[in-house]
């Protein structure tokens, strides 16, 4: 199943490509001269789908926005009910409130590491899994790609299976815990995992510690591609920045004034929307980075290379054995590619 950004960009590439066309018209001299053109290497754009440039994805979106108001204005019709019963006096608060929250976000210090405030760290406390550590007054360093922990000690339910212990994992290298059963292997992974131990922000990580649960709504590759979870995030994020933005331009249309977010932040309607713009491109370029309009194929591929064809890609994960569904956990792993990968009896 494709993803709705995958969509989106295949909506746009078709876009693209029927303009190009209307506006060589019925004009076979010109159809000509740039078919010659290209033959001598040249106006290939003319003729090959090209990758998007951040201002025609912008005109594009714009182009959305008004063929959404026009839709909606013609579905409207006549009907001059009150713009609140419509939602329509809503809209700019939520565009406001999203606004707001994204501008919080963007302010909040990422640095260091997920400590305390963690709610995984505080559940694996609440079963009674308990570390300690030496804490350095420069704290840690966003940027390394290390692990370096000092002194560090691992109980579980009273017993402590690791005292004033070095935990230190070096870029690029692979380890391996050996060790009888009940020793706290397994522990120690979900303390990594949990990110309970000071672990620099920079480095990202996935815990595989089981196989994928079974469900009869999620199929394998549903399964893949649901756990890149900034991809969702920027999709659903990109999906709402839209949405503001018609919300706003479709207010002023209907001769409202009154802008401001609950905070009375003063900003003025061409703010707000140049505002949104630079998040909106923000957003199209990390998705970019991501390759999110290869994300299938990328799950697929993987899925594949683990044995699964491509009819077994579209069965439901409870129709798999423990086995398969381990390999699909495996996929989600490989699928993230994350730095610090922690593999619990995979």
């Amino acid at each position: 199943m494709s993803s709705k950004w995958h969509q989106k960009k295949a909506k746009m590439a078709e876009y693209q490509f029927e303009r190009e066309l209307q506006s060589l018209g019925n004009n076979s001299d010109t159809v000509k001269d740039q078919t010659s053109e290209v033959a001598m290497g040249g106006g290939e754009e003319q003729f090959y789908e090209k990758k998007l440039t951040k201002e025609e994805k912008k005109a594009l979106a714009a182009k959305k926005r008004e063929e959404k108001r026009k839709a909606k204005a013609k579905k409207k019709g006549g009907d001059g009910g009150d713009d609140d019963e419509n939602g329509e006096g809503s809209d700019v608060k939520k565009a406001n409130e999203l606004l707001a929250n994204m501008m919080n976000r963007d302010n909040e210090d990422e640095d260091g590491f997920v400590g305390e405030s963690n709610p995984a760290a505080d559940q694996l406390a609440a079963d009674g899994t308990i570390c300690t550590y030496s804490t350095s007054r420069k704290g840690v360093d966003a940027r390394s790609r290390d692990v370096n922990v000092q002194n560090f000690t691992l109980q579980h339910k009273g017993t402590v299976m690791l005292d004033a212990t070095a935990v230190v994992l070096n870029h690029g290298n692979r380890y391996g815990l050996i060790g009888r059963n009940g020793c706290g292997k397994s522990t120690l992974m979900k303390a990594l995992g949990a990110r309970a131990v000071p672990i620099p922000g920079g480095i990202d990580t996935f815990h595989l510690k089981e196989e994928v649960e079974p469900s009869d709504t999620m199929t394998a590759l549903d399964a893949v591609m649901s756990v890149d979870e900034e991809r969702a995030r920027l999709e659903k994020e990109a999906e709402d920045l839209n949405t503001a933005i018609t919300a706003l331009t479709e207010a002023a249309e209907r001769g409202e004034t009154n802008f401001g977010g609950d905070g009375d932040d003063n900003m003025t309607l061409d703010e707000k929307q140049e505002l949104i713009m630079e998040m909106l491109t923000a957003t199209y370029e990390r998705l970019d980075d991501l390759d999110a309009d290869t994300a299938e194929t990328r799950a697929r591929s993987i899925l594949q290379g683990l044995g699964f064809t491509h009819d077994m890609q579209s069965k439901l994960t409870k129709d798999f054995s423990g086995g398969w569904r381990m390999r699909v956990s495996l996929a989600r792993a490989l699928f993230i590619q994350p730095t610090l990968l922690l593999l619990d009896e995979p």
